[in-house]
């Protein structure tokens, strides 16, 4: 079905408008506006595609008091209809407060718990494979061994041969830098960069496009620094409401590692210093 009919099969109304949105680097996106009055926001891709994996990790995101996160309408293979947000970054005089409230609702979100590290389904971030499964139970050092074997591993062994093994001695660091700091897996949004994190016309945060799993709060908070747009305020916010181990905020560098070496995979060598200056701290 082309996406007027798959409206009106699925969403039980035709589209009266449809005007192309941004939707990331993998997909095609659009906002439609219904005949019925609605709008709504609709992903699409040919071939193998990640949307079933992304509506249930909106799902399992949607938590009382967190983050507000889109409404799934309806997925199927190929197609993704959310409802519509119209979003915007916060405003210069209520950054502040916009980052405090980001902060403190973030928290909330990572309050909701599982007995396992990992994911119903495996996915993408990006376009690079990343694997939840199989699903790791929680006890003492399943964290560090899901972060290596899930997460740090695959990504060293998509890198180029003549870089491969420079990074491979990481498998040394994992337990020492995690070790003691294991808590219950918590749901993270899993690419929460301030391209996914935006505020609707309340000045609600929502945060969207995730990369879900059940993982340590710690790995949701690294990516955030990968390309600013989070100030001390939200830091501050988040940790007064949900405290975390102390030495986290080294540790975020080591948590950021695997964004950047996924980066020096999709970009190409511009991340190729950052890689190796993040590399030497840990």
């Amino acid at each position: 079905m082309n996406v007027q009919e798959l409206c009106k099969a699925r969403l039980g109304a035709a589209p009266d408008r449809i005007t192309p949105a941004g939707g990331g680097c993998i997909a095609t996106a659009s906002r439609i506006d219904l005949t019925d009055g609605r709008r709504v926001f609709v992903k699409q891709m040919s071939g193998p595609d990640p949307f079933a994996a992304e509506a249930l990790g909106l799902k399992h995101l949607k938590v009382p008091g967190g983050v507000r996160v889109p409404e799934v309408l309806h997925v199927e293979p190929g197609v993704l209809f959310l409802e519509w947000i119209d979003l915007s970054s916060a405003p210069r005089h209520a950054q502040k407060e916009s980052q405090r409230r980001l902060g403190e609702q973030l928290a909330q979100t990572h309050r909701k718990e599982d007995s396992a590290y990992g994911f119903p389904l495996d996915h993408v971030i990006g376009s690079t494979p990343q694997a939840n499964l199989p699903r790791v139970p929680a006890r003492p050092g399943a964290w560090p061994d899901f972060w290596w074997t899930h997460r740090l591993e695959p990504m060293i062994r998509r890198l180029p041969s003549n870089l491969r093994t420079g990074f491979m001695p990481l498998e040394s660091r994992v337990h020492p830098l995690l070790d003691g700091t294991e808590e219950s897996p918590r749901i993270l949004h899993g690419d929460l960069w301030s391209g996914n994190a935006a505020f609707d016309p309340d000045g609600c945060p929502v945060i969207f496009d995730p990369a879900p799993y059940y993982g340590h709060r710690e790995a949701d908070l690294a990516m955030t620094r990968m390309f600013g747009g989070f100030t001390r305020d939200f830091y501050d916010a988040y940790t007064a409401a949900a405290p975390l181990p102390d030495g986290w905020d080294v540790r975020l560098d080591f948590y950021m590692l695997y964004h950047v070496l996924n980066h020096l995979i999709l970009f190409g060598n511009a991340y190729l210093a950052q890689a190796r200056s993040l590399l030497r701290r840990v």
